[in-house]
């Protein structure tokens, strides 16, 4: 049985929005320079604060013109009435997952965000979320558009589901258990989940 779903947020929850080329570029990293969170990590205190700065503004930005990705309202609608938990795991703030849940409508039951703990691919976010919600993390999906997202659900041992947009994600797919291109066949997932686990209960 799913009894949680935990979603990422930029390009999952909201279209995909981010040039992460271009912040590399501003920020004075190679285009190709690999994941930022983690190369601050051997920058100065001042380069933190700058990187910190730019950051912030594109993702203000973000904020401002986000938009929700098709069925996302309709689909966190259908997972509350059947009582299924909601978390949003993000590399971004808990102050902007906030912002675009107001700006949207949204209702998450918990978000972990960057200050948290280990950031994604790291297990700790949907572990920490699993233990909030009193479920095993083989009982949560978590739904993402990127490679990080899927191997932060297999190390934690939940059921990782790729939300694809286009052939630039699709190569993460053989990471996903799942391989989806609309959020509501999350509820599909769910459904076919549930009548494998009767079919195989009343077999036993």
């Amino acid at each position: 049985m799913i009894r949680a779903v935990i979603f990422d947020l930029d390009g999952t929850l909201t279209e995909p929005f981010f040039d992460f080329d271009a912040i590399r570029e501003e920020i004075g990293m190679p285009r190709d320079g690999g994941p930022i969170l983690e190369a601050m990590e051997s920058m100065s205190p001042t380069q933190q604060a700058r990187v910190h700065e730019i950051l912030a503004r594109h993702e203000a930005r973000a904020v401002a013109e986000s938009r929700l990705n098709p069925a996302t309202r309709d689909t966190l609608n259908a997972l509350r009435a059947a009582a299924i938990r909601i978390g949003v795991l993000t590399r971004n703030t808990r102050t902007n997952a906030r912002a675009v849940a107001r700006k949207h409508g949204l209702d998450f039951d918990a978000v972990v965000d960057r200050t948290d703990g280990p950031v994604k691919p790291d297990p700790f976010g949907v572990l920490h979320l699993c233990r909030v919600f009193d479920v095993d993390p083989a009982e949560s999906l978590v739904v993402g558009d990127y490679l990080f997202d899927l191997l932060s659900a297999r190390a934690a041992g939940a059921k990782a589901v790729l939300l694809c947009h286009d052939e630039r994600n699709e190569r993460f797919a053989p990471q996903a258990d799942f391989v989806i291109h609309r959020l509501d066949e999350v509820l599909e997932i769910i459904e076919n989940v549930r009548r494998h686990e009767a079919k195989e209960n009343t077999h036993a």
